[in-house]
């Protein structure tokens, strides 16, 4: 087993056993501790969206071709499309924004999955998602139900001002890229799949004109939360040192400005 891979996501229980041809996919374009994980597993329990994982991931997509038989990214989700559309054509997987490279792009993305709907998912606090993802790289451990390493993690404030920029990068660059090309796309909250988690799931039923099983729909997230007060002491920490002074503000505004001249130039 290898630590930092969900390996139940390989389990052949979560194949489907129709041979139907998925004819529509559902993409929760996303960013890292967005509640990505909580949303796919919440659609994945409805019988009408597939299995949304994360596909597309180095790591995972590694494994997928060994144990698929196959070399190439499109040839494993042809296979994938396969094993894990549900029986009504749909097929669902979760798309973190780096993950496009993996994928040959944007053009590459719409030449591997039919019919593609977006479900933009973002999280309204960034600064706990920020503090959430500096812990994950640290821990290795980035949702429930992986195998989980032992790593105690240590609060360090670059570490969490690059993930709060990582962050406010890739969402940005995903509403500039689903809007840029006049993408189909439903947005959507973390705090909607949590706290209103049968009406998220209705919402994109509706938006992707896909029937539901009202009895499978879920009313709670499926998965257990991960977060602990550690998250909050690290907010207040950085929050803290970050309005001591003007200095952070002054050299993040300059390699911005230095960054904007060179682009532009």
């Amino acid at each position: 087993m290898t630590v930092g891979v969900y390996e139940d996501q390989f389990d052949s229980r979560h194949d489907f056993s129709h041979n139907r041809r998925a004819t529509k996919t559902l993409i929760i374009a996303s960013t890292v501790r967005s509640g990505s994980h909580m949303l796919g597993h919440a659609l994945h329990a409805t019988g009408a969206f597939g299995y949304p994982l994360e596909y597309a991931q180095p790591k995972n997509l590694s494994v997928w071709k060994q144990k698929l038989g196959v070399n190439t990214t499109p040839q494993a989700m042809e296979k994938l499309l396969a094993r894990r559309s549900s029986e009504n054509g749909v097929f669902g997987i979760k798309v973190h924004y780096r993950h496009l490279d993996t994928l040959g792009g944007l053009s590459g993305l719409l030449q591997c999955f039919p019919d593609p709907h977006f479900v933009l998912l973002t999280r309204d606090d960034i600064m706990a998602q920020a503090v959430s993802l500096a812990i994950a790289r640290q821990t290795g451990n980035w949702i429930s139900g992986q195998n989980e390493s032992d790593v105690e993690p240590e609060y360090c404030f670059s570490d969490i001002d690059d993930s709060l920029r990582r962050v406010i990068l890739a969402n940005a660059s995903w509403q500039y890229l689903l809007a840029a090309n006049g993408l189909p796309t439903l947005p959507l909250r973390f705090s909607d799949v949590k706290n209103n988690t049968r009406q998220t799931i209705t919402d994109i039923a509706g938006f992707m004109d896909v029937e539901l099983d009202e009895s499978r729909i879920p009313s709670t997230p499926v998965t257990k939360k991960q977060s602990k007060s550690l998250n909050q002491s690290w907010i207040a920490r950085f929050q803290k040192e970050a309005g001591q002074g003007d200095e952070l503000l002054r050299y993040h505004t300059e390699k911005l400005t230095y960054r904007l001249k060179r682009k532009f130039r």
